[in-house]
């Protein structure tokens, strides 16, 4: 499946390549060049979901960062199209930005802040969608927090993608933000591909949804293309499966494929820290170690509490 336009093109400006050769094993080296600035990009623009500046603005604003914090950012010309803040069910908040710089569209959603965004990660019950796939279940708070405000941001996303036609539309999340980003992605309509980046974000639903998600949005995906990073031991992208109160009762599995950072905590990340494991709940990756690191959850790339006071 070939992308006329693609990320990595866009950031390094070199010709378009084939999706299966942008995701497809590599023996020599598993990250083609420009994937690992358009991660650390992305997480930038991912943080910046915490700033109050950015899901408080009313359009016209640049997307900032507390100092230090998007280094990249600065650099880019970006303008807030539209910040969203306590949407609920589920406290849904973040912001939709465009990037003349790389021409990019970012729709762009917060981690875990508040109450509400910690009911919604606790409803861990699982409902049917059979209207999106056979079999498939998905986490009744991550769902119910994409659905029920789903209509205000699908209308923005699609008006400002009329505007900016030849922008590629970018969805981004930390945490329960992957999460909401994910379903965005996943279970509307959108007529056109969308590219889609997680960071730490936290298992949706069965293996059949799983599934589902692997198929539309990975090494082949028919709706767009996705990265989903973790990092060493983050214990969120595994939590759900791994704890036996939840399990006993609910089957949670991983999608494919994954970008396992193995580096430490506050070191910055190079190609070769980067593995990419291939295949649902393989357990080569972050899902199979043994031990959690709530910190780890905390770094990618950089620090993605973005503005701590927000």
């Amino acid at each position: 499946m070939v992308r006329s336009v693609l990320i990595y093109g866009i950031l390094l400006c070199s010709q378009s390549l084939a999706m299966q050769d942008i995701l497809a094993p590599h023996p020599e080296q598993e990250l083609l060049p420009g994937l690992l600035s358009s991660m650390e990009l992305f997480s930038e623009y991912t943080a910046a979901a915490t700033c109050s500046m950015n899901f408080n603005s009313p359009g016209g604003t640049k997307v900032v960062c507390e100092p230090k914090v998007c280094p990249m950012l600065e650099n880019m010309e970006t303008t807030v199209l539209m910040g969203f803040t306590n949407l609920n069910p589920g406290n849904t908040t973040g912001y939709l930005a465009v990037d003349n710089t790389n021409h990019l569209l970012i729709l762009s959603f917060r981690g875990s802040r508040t109450a509400g965004n910690r009911k919604a990660d606790g409803q861990y019950q699982q409902r049917d969608i059979p209207w999106i796939c056979q079999g498939c279940q998905v986490h009744s708070g991550f769902y119910n927090s994409w659905t029920n405000n789903s209509e205000y941001i699908v209308a923005a996303v699609n008006m400002y993608a009329d505007a900016y036609r030849d922008y590629p539309i970018v969805f981004i999340g930390h945490s329960l933000g992957g999460a909401i980003a994910t379903l965005g992605a996943v279970l509307e309509d959108w007529g056109r591909d969308i590219t889609l980046f997680t960071y730490g974000c936290p298992e949706l639903g069965n293996y059949d949804f799983a599934n589902y998600i692997t198929n539309t949005f990975g090494t082949q995906g028919t709706k767009g293309f996705g990265v989903r990073v973790t990092h060493t031991n983050d214990p969120i992208p595994k939590v759900l499966s791994n704890d036996k109160n939840i399990s006993k009762d609910w089957q949670y599995s991983t999608t494919s494929p994954e970008f396992w950072i193995t580096s430490k905590n506050h070191v910055p990340v190079t190609e070769d820290d980067i593995k990419v494991i291939y295949g649902i709940d393989n357990k080569s990756g972050n899902l199979g170690t043994n031990t959690s690191d709530p910190f780890a959850h905390n770094w990618y790339f950089g620090d993605m509490a973005g503005c701590r006071g927000n």
